[in-house]
Order: C-alpha cells, then structure tokens, then sequence
C-alpha cells in the first residue's frame, strides 16, 4: 500500500473524507486481491476509521470475506456500531445467516444477542414472517439468559 492511501485511512480516524478522498482508498482496493482489500479493512477497524464499513460494503464481495469482515467488525462493536455491521452483511448474507451467527457468536461478555435484537427489525419488511420468527426466537434467548 502507498503513503498516500495509508495517510488517507490515518486521517478518516479522526473525520470524514471527502468523496474524492473514499473514492482514491476505494479504487485502490479495488485494484488489489480480496485478500489483500480484508486485511486493509481490518487495520481500518482497528484503527476505528470512519468510513470503513461504508468501504467494505463496495469492495468486499465474495461470501468468505463478507463473513470474515462481519464477525471481526461485530466483535469489535458496540451497542450502536451493531446497527451498521448489520446493514453491512444483512444485504450480502442474507437475514437468517447473519442471526445465525450472531447466535453463534454470542456470550455472557459480549451479549450480542441482547444488543442485536434491537436494530434487527429495521431490517425485515412486515411480510416476512420466517424473518420475525427468527427474530422471536433471539428474543426468547435474550429473555431465558441470566443477566
């Protein structure tokens, strides 16, 4: 990676970029191996950059990689940052894959469960029966969990 793309990144930890600024770090991620583009992302997760999920959602394509990035990113999150690791793999993995591993993920220290309850039904619609099923259940869980 060039100093140029590594200074943009530096400075979207403490503001926004402008378009031209996004669009310089995305066309060179999109130059690169996914790989490549994840472990970038990575670094921009823990460098807690603000434009990184909007960057992962334009170049992390494939379904290893959106998971990858979807499990280190809600790991890392707080109460709020779950809403936007959501819109991230919600669209890319689809609703019943991204509560299963949320279910998956979930424990006493992290309560992911509790806290992704919360944001989940802005993402179904009101016909999508199986979706608030499934969001039911997490409920459930939530209620059952000693606190």
């Amino acid at each position: 990676m060039n100093d140029h793309i590594q200074q943009l990144i530096d400075t979207s930890t403490y503001r926004a970029l402008t378009s031209q600024e996004e669009k310089v770090i995305l066309d060179y991620l999109k130059s690169i191996p996914e790989v490549a583009v994840y472990e970038i992302i990575k670094s921009m997760v823990e460098q807690k950059s603000l434009v990184t999920i909007v960057i992962a959602k334009k170049v992390l394509h494939t379904r290893y990689y959106v998971t990858k990035m979807f499990i280190y990113g809600i790991l890392e999150s707080n109460a709020q940052s779950i809403k936007l690791w959501l819109e991230f793999a919600i669209p890319k993995l689809g609703f019943k894959s991204v509560v299963k591993l949320i279910e998956d993920l979930n424990n006493d220290s992290n309560r992911l469960i509790e806290k992704a309850v919360y944001w989940l039904p802005l993402f179904i619609s009101e016909n999508e029966k199986r979706s608030w099923n499934l969001l039911d259940k997490l409920k459930e869980k939530v209620k059952c969990s000693p606190i």
